[in-house]
């Protein structure tokens, strides 16, 4: 099962069952208990209905392999994503967008589409069901609910990204954050794919019976005030969206980031809303692990932005040759470009003083890499076109890492003895 909702399709499909009176079904647990005649029922006929309505059935040994080959399959798929260098195209956004986190984040709301349908499908068909009769009235009632939705996140992202204005964010603290993220991500991913029954207890849900109430209670009420009230639902990716938000420690960049979220996920739901029929479940099964699998490896990617941020050095694609510092008179001199979406990798002799000159080329700043921190030396330096001097001194030999101020744009400078 995908998520909670999933328990009211797969209930209602088995109370049609002779013999069957009650059934309780379980996310959490991936069971169902029926309760009725058991003379009456019929195995076959029991898993042909839970197969019929989109999912299937497993014995316990076999899940568990399944559970086991997902796990494999995911770590191979970002394996080989991280060594061709597929998970840089996050890095080209800058190209297209203000910063890399609109395109990053609208691609994220893309993925996760599917889930929203999942999630919130029942109160998005809803709209349009209210309106079916006119078509103009089931457009316009879409385009308020969707409205309200988009509305809600981009408040609740600036709300969040004033909370980590006000706190002051330190660069270990965004880091903290960004990890935090980053494992919701993942959590949200595998429980997509199913199998991985233990995370279920850390995903944020409404219960069945409380979803059926609420969609009760809201059907004739305002399209628009029913999309605000979307935003406080207890949602995955929405939650793990909301702690990047509070890591930007921007108003601004909150309420962005959470605008292009949210409108990522308008195009499916939309579409869906207009169709006002259900998805063909084996396309959405696909869909669904599609998006699964890519969710898991921007997961993993936010993970390392986290630890980056957090000055642990991580191992990273970089066919860049590494700039040397050039020595005069006790001290040490770097002067290097910065691009759209890459930082240079710099080498340095411990000891001895560095000034580092960090050149910003004309068009070349964006939303992303304007801003460098160097946790080991307290460096948060936020960049300007033209030159941009910093100076540290490198006391003991090792690897230092260094980031954007999202962690996604990584460079390290090496302090060696030579």
């Amino acid at each position: 099962m995908f998520c909670v909702h999933c328990e009211e399709r797969i209930r209602n499909a088995l109370l049609a069952v002779p013999g069957i009176e009650s059934a309780d079904v379980f996310w959490e647990k991936e069971t169902a208990v029926l309760t009725g005649n058991p003379s009456l029922w019929d195995d076959g006929l029991i898993r042909k209905t839970i197969e019929d309505a989109g999912y299937e059935v497993i014995p316990s040994g076999e899940s568990r392999i399944q559970t086991a080959s997902i796990l494999v399959i995911l770590l191979a798929f970002w394996a080989i994503a991280s060594h061709l260098g597929w998970t840089q195209v996050f890095n080209l956004f800058p190209r297209i967008e203000a910063s890399l986190s609109i395109g990053a984040l609208f691609l994220t709301g893309l993925l996760t589409s599917v889930h929203c349908l999942a999630m919130c499908g029942g109160i998005n068909l809803t709209q349009s069901v209210m309106a079916s009769a006119d078509k103009q009235k089931m457009i316009r009632s879409n385009i308020l609910y969707h409205t309200g939705r988009v509305l809600s996140y981009t408040l609740i992202g600036a709300i969040a990204g004033g909370i980590g204005q006000v706190l002051t964010l330190s660069g270990v603290f965004k880091g903290l954050v960004a990890v935090l993220a980053g494992a919701a991500m993942l959590v949200m991913a595998l429980n997509m794919l199913g199998g991985f029954r233990p995370l279920r207890k850390l995903h944020p849900r409404l219960s069945g019976k409380t979803h059926s109430s609420l969609l009760a209670r809201i059907k004739g009420g305002s399209s628009f005030m029913i999309g605000l009230l979307n935003g406080l639902m207890p949602c995955g990716p929405l939650q793990a969206m909301q702690l990047y938000a509070l890591s930007t420690g921007s108003i601004l960049k909150g309420a962005a980031s959470m605008l292009a979220f949210s409108l990522g996920t308008v195009p499916l739901m939309f579409g869906f809303g207009l169709i006002s029929s259900k998805l063909n479940r084996k396309y959405s099964r696909v869909m669904l692990t599609v998006s699964a699998m890519l969710i898991f490896v921007m997961g993993l990617n936010m993970l390392g932005n986290g630890l980056a941020l957090s000055g642990i050095s991580l191992p990273q694609r970089n066919t860049a040759s590494v700039i040397q510092a050039m020595q005069n008179d006790g001290s040490q001199t770097l002067r290097t470009e910065i691009d759209y979406g890459s930082y240079p990798s710099v080498r340095v002799k411990a000891g001895i003083p560095v000034d580092w000159t960090i050149i910003v080329p004309e068009g070349k700043l964006n939303g992303c890499n304007g801003e460098i921190l160097i946790p080991a030396y307290q460096i948060d330096i936020v960049l300007q076109e033209g030159e941009n001097p910093i100076s540290f001194l490198p006391e003991q030999p090792g690897t230092i890492s260094y980031s954007c101020w999202m962690g996604m744009i990584r460079g390290t400078i090496e302090v060696t003895e030579e």
